[in-house]
């Protein structure tokens, strides 16, 4: 898709870098503004350069697929005309939906997804979150379920409350979800994604599959008793 703008909010950033042997700081003369892809940031090729004092900046004519994230950050540079730049802003992510939707604000996408069969034809999924770097914190987590016909990530098949069945694992947090009874022998793929009600949801970073087993393991066979008088 093609975003007529990308706008975000720009504050007074931290002290400028200087040179060795210029001894303190020079004004800032202007913003400067870098962006990438899922992290990869450009520092090479500058998206925007702005004055001073500039509080939102717009940058028109960014191409932005369906389903990537973004990061951009502004520096300040010194009004000194030596190119020095202070340290990078805060970074600002966009996601951009499915549905071509930007998104400006979302939780951290769930970790270490997996599933695990149970009695029942039942199904246990396991994930942790992580609130390290994340932009706001999760709602909660949609789950989505593909029985063969993909994913319909317009309507999750179920949701699961942010702190629901929640325990500590290594500085994460450890959450699960169980299924009802699924078809027996059939293959079923699950992924997790963490939402902000006032916000975005996240992109799941993967999914998992398992074949549902409702029989249960195989009788036991060729039983024999005996007895004997004592």
């Amino acid at each position: 898709m093609r975003l007529p703008f990308t706008q975000f909010g720009v504050g007074q950033q931290g002290p400028l870098r200087v040179g060795k042997g210029l001894g303190g700081g020079f004004p800032p003369g202007g913003i400067i503004v870098f962006g990438g892809q899922d992290g990869n940031i450009d520092y090479v090729t500058p998206l925007a350069v702005v004055l001073a004092g500039t509080t939102a900046i717009t940058i028109g004519d960014l191409d932005l697929p369906i389903n990537t994230i973004w990061h951009f950050v502004a520096r300040n540079v010194a009004d000194c005309g030596c190119g020095l730049q202070s340290a990078d802003s805060p970074v600002c992510v966009v996601r951009i939906a499915a549905n071509g939707d930007a998104i400006l604000a979302a939780p951290n996408a769930p970790l270490n997804l997996t599933a695990i069969g149970l009695a029942g034809g039942k199904v246990m999924l396991r994930w942790l979150y992580s609130a390290i770097g994340q932009a706001v914190p999760p709602t909660g987590f949609n789950v989505y379920v593909d029985s063969g016909s993909g994913f319909d990530f317009e309507s999750p098949d179920d949701t699961v409350d942010a702190y629901a069945s929640m325990s500590r694992s290594a500085g994460s947090d450890e959450l699960t979800w169980t299924s009802g009874s699924l078809a027996h022998g059939q293959l079923y793929r699950f992924c997790v994604r963490s939402y902000k009600s006032t916000g975005g949801e996240s992109q799941n970073t993967n999914y998992v599959s398992i074949v549902a087993d409702n029989l249960g393991p195989a009788a036991i066979s060729n039983v024999t008793a005996t007895w004997e008088v004592l």
